[in-house]
């Protein structure tokens, strides 16, 4: 009997033992996936700011902080009113897929959204314009290929004061006399058109007491047979006179550039190659 409970024990041990290695191998993996996710999730910034953000202009999307959303800018803005920033997500664009959406935000402006892009039919990923910074401030850009979301970003130190100090309509009296002026050109190669735009408005952000929200809304591409094929609408998080650097594909008879302000207001002009 002593011989048979000795057979028995090490026979159901290594039963015991096979079940607990499938158990194992089923679990793990799950657990290891979760892992993935809370990496994917944790801002390499560490801004306080950023699930408020990422609920608020992500919604429950899937995201992921990617290396090939590349936001380059100063690391102080030594003018917190006119603060470069430069987005290239061409890494990203070359897997193939669309580039849908680009939103891009600053987490301690008041006006925290800079703007919305749609690339659309012609435009690229890569763009550049000036912004404001009220204070030293994580910048993002969060690019949409099919239905998740790469998002990007910097840090840029700042003494302040962008968003909530008079604008050219309190500085400088003349500004009436270039009021709506859209200036631009088209430079041309094989593979890509890059537009240089500049429109000469304040931009008042309506922070400042006794001045009301005077700002461009957005800006629309047109191909030559009148066609749109991108649109960017900003805030007046963007600086006075904004500034813009566009990357397009190619358009043979160039472009009509549309843009108007919440007023009204609309400005345009043609640019050929």
């Amino acid at each position: 009997m002593a011989l048979l409970m000795q057979t028995f024990i090490p026979q159901r041990l290594a039963t015991t033992l096979a079940v607990l290695a499938c158990l194992l191998t089923t679990v793990l993996p799950p657990a290891t996936h979760a892992a993935t996710l809370d990496t994917a999730e944790k801002d390499p910034l560490n801004s306080f700011m950023w699930p408020v953000y990422r609920e608020h202009f992500l919604g429950n999307a899937p995201m992921v902080f990617d290396e090939r959303v590349i936001v380059s800018a100063p690391g102080f803005a030594e003018d917190s009113g006119q603060v470069p920033i430069e987005l290239d997500a061409s890494a990203l664009e070359a897997s193939g897929e669309p580039i849908t959406d680009i939103i891009a935000w600053v987490d301690l402006n008041p006006i925290p959204r800079l703007f919305t892009y749609a690339p659309m039919s012609h435009g690229l990923a890569k763009l550049s314009l000036n912004i404001r910074l009220e204070q030293a401030s994580a910048v993002r850009v969060a690019v949409k290929q099919g239905d998740t979301w790469y998002v990007g970003g910097t840090y840029i130190e700042a003494e302040g004061g962008g968003c909530t100090t008079p604008g050219i309509a309190t500085a400088n009296t003349d500004w009436e006399n270039t009021f709506g002026e859209l200036q631009g050109r088209l430079f041309d190669n094989e593979d890509e058109q890059r537009l240089r735009l500049r429109l000469s408005h304040p931009m008042d952000s309506g922070l400042i007491p006794s001045q009301p929200a005077f700002y461009v809304q957005s800006f629309e591409m047109l191909d030559h047979q009148g066609q749109q094929v991108a649109t960017l609408d900003i805030e007046a998080s963007v600086s006075a006179n904004p500034t813009l650097g566009l990357h397009m594909r190619p358009s043979p008879g160039g472009y009509v550039i549309g843009a108007r302000d919440n007023n009204g207001n609309r400005f345009s002009m043609g640019l050929q190659p």
